[in-house]
């Protein structure tokens, strides 16, 4: 009796102790097999933690070495509750050091679950306060900011950096090469927050360094000189390109007001007005359609191409030499010469100096200009196209252009990176000088060359002319165009100068460009003396010696500036 009594209360508490073994066990297989994977990964959240270090970026130089821009270490300093051996002490003594309220840091800390971020972007003597004091559980993460020691020199070209990638310009442009290598470290903590495990790794390789064509003391001067004559003539912007026309390294790209989003000088477009009566005038003297001794006939300043479309002249006009075209500034004369060249032959030129194509300069926005196809050509636009209306370009290709007239006729690919080297300076590559084409013959190139001294010695660019330095150069003056309506707008214009020197032998190509100045009007009252100002300092700067045929010789009666 005794026993089957005892056998019947052991069935029933196995009975009840296997009773909750199915859920249990069910229980178990949904968490070990079904939300393992979530489960982990909230638990990897919680106790492993893997921390990135981006190495500092690539720096940036200018031609003759001078640093432009380079990484500078931060840190950002952070906790982890569950390791802190005396909260209150270490949050008193954290909030002394990094001088933050101590009621507002333990208020975060009582919000947060385990991490608390403490302050970000300490400086060096700030990181090193926060070492000082040995706190466990307390965390330095280094960052990199990006430093310009040379301040605003060169910013519209260096661009803008963001959570350590390149936004805008050089910095864009060469996020690859710039890049810093990013090392990651993973920390293992327990349950109760103590570290178990470090380890480290290693991401992208070094980063390279760039060195630019810009030269900062060129640079500068063109920064200096559109800011004073954009405020001196209220020009709503203002913009200089700098090229050596030999290897067509850009040694200065300005503008002002500066825009460091943008990179004006190969995004903005403008009708380029009478600088591009020079690309007419060798285009006709290489295919032989005129020569230096010819002469044109420019109707007393006013010519009706048809019944509906008159060509004016700035200054009436009768008959002018081939170089008083040029240095009278006429877009009778130039009209007549465009329409003696042809159609197909100036649009062969046009395409040649590299007008409607993009440099090659890579950088996002670049603009190939406007250059409508031919076969839309009328009349009338191949006689206005003639003086550098109906056709849209961007700066840097009218500099480019200048550059192929002063280096005997051939269009060189533009540079703005010379070289980048790695970490111990040894170059990876050379961006070493190309010719696109040869645009127009060596002989041609010096006819060219001797009718934009005359400009500059007696016509419309005097202003450019340097006592004792031969200067060519052409002035330029331009209706602005209503995106809106597609017509010109009354009262405002767009006024430049573009030339080179020593003429003889250049070894510079400046473009100066005046948006609607409102003082003067005419790029040779408001571009041609910030050309001028520039060379000098450049001819200061590098003690280059003055021409002995000019110090011998008057200077010429120069024409009215009215263009």
């Amino acid at each position: 009796m005794i026993s089957r009594t005892l056998k019947r209360r052991i069935r029933i508490c196995l009975l009840i102790a296997a009773v909750p073994v199915p859920p249990i066990a069910f229980r178990l297989f949904y968490l070990q097999t079904i939300r393992h994977e979530n489960l982990s990964a909230a638990a990897s959240r919680e106790f492993n933690r893997t921390v990135s270090e981006i190495g500092p970026r690539g720096r940036i130089f200018d031609s003759r070495g001078n640093l432009l821009a380079e990484s500078i270490v931060t840190w950002n300093c952070s906790l982890f509750k569950k390791e802190l051996r005396d909260p209150a002490r270490d949050l008193d003594a954290l909030a002394s050091a990094l001088a933050l309220s101590k009621k507002e840091l333990k208020a975060r800390y009582r919000r947060s679950k385990n991490f608390v971020s403490v302050k970000k972007d300490l400086d060096h003597a700030q990181a090193e306060a926060v070492k000082a004091l040995k706190l466990k559980g307390v965390l330095l993460e280094a960052r990199q900011n990006r430093y310009y020691p040379s301040g605003s020199i060169a910013r519209n070209i260096l661009g803008l950096v963001g959570a350590d990638k390149g936004l805008t310009g050089v910095e864009l442009l060469y996020e690859k090469v710039l890049t810093g290598r990013i090392s990651r470290r993973e920390i293992v903590r327990d349950a109760g927050g103590n570290v178990l495990y470090r380890n480290g790794e290693d991401g992208a390789a070094a980063p390279m360094d760039i060195h630019l064509t810009i030269d900062k003391n060129i640079q500068f001067f063109a920064q200096e000189a559109i800011k004073k004559y954009a405020e001196k003539n209220r020009a709503d912007l203002a913009m200089a390109v700098i090229q050596d026309p030999d290897t067509g390294r850009i040694l200065a790209m300005a503008t002002y007001p500066e825009d460091l989003e943008k990179i004006q000088p190969v995004e903005w477009v403008y009708e380029p007005g009478s600088t591009f009566k020079a690309v007419t005038l060798a285009a006709a003297l290489e295919k032989n359609i005129v020569t230096e001794k010819d002469s044109f006939y420019c109707e007393n300043g006013a010519w009706a191409l048809n019944s509906k479309v008159t060509i004016h002249d700035h200054e009436p006009e009768k008959t002018l030499t081939l170089s008083g075209v040029m240095e009278r500034s006429s877009n009778i004369g130039a009209a007549k010469i465009g329409l003696k060249l042809g159609l197909e032959n100036f649009y062969l030129y046009v395409k040649a100096f590299g007008f409607g194509t993009r440099t090659g300069l890579g950088f996002p926005g670049e603009s190939p200009g406007i250059l409508r196809p031919m076969e839309r050509y009328r009349t009338v636009d191949l006689a206005v196209g003639a003086y550098g209306h109906g056709i849209a370009a961007t700066p840097i290709q009218v500099a480019n252009a200048y550059s192929a007239l002063a280096n005997g006729g051939q269009l060189l690919e533009t540079r703005l990176v010379d070289r980048i080297t790695d970490g111990s300076g040894k170059a990876v590559f050379r961006n070493e000088p190309a010719v696109i084409r040869r645009v127009i013959s060596g002989a041609t190139a010096a006819a060219v060359k001797r009718i934009l001294l005359n400009v500059v010695n007696a016509g419309t660019g005097k202003n450019a002319g340097v006592p004792g330095y031969l200067i060519a150069g052409k002035t330029g003056t331009s209706k602005k165009i209503d995106p809106a309506t597609g017509k010109y707008i009354t009262n405002k214009n767009v006024a430049s100068f573009c030339g080179f020197f020593p003429a003889d032998k250049p070894q510079y190509t400046i473009l100066i460009i005046l948006d609607n100045p409102k003082l003067f009007y005419y790029g040779g009252e408001t571009a041609a003396p910030a050309f001028q100002e520039i060379a000098k300092k450049i001819i200061t700067l590098n003690g280059i010696k003055p021409d002995k045929v000019l110090l011998e010789s008057k200077p010429p009666q120069a024409a009215p500036v009215t263009d």
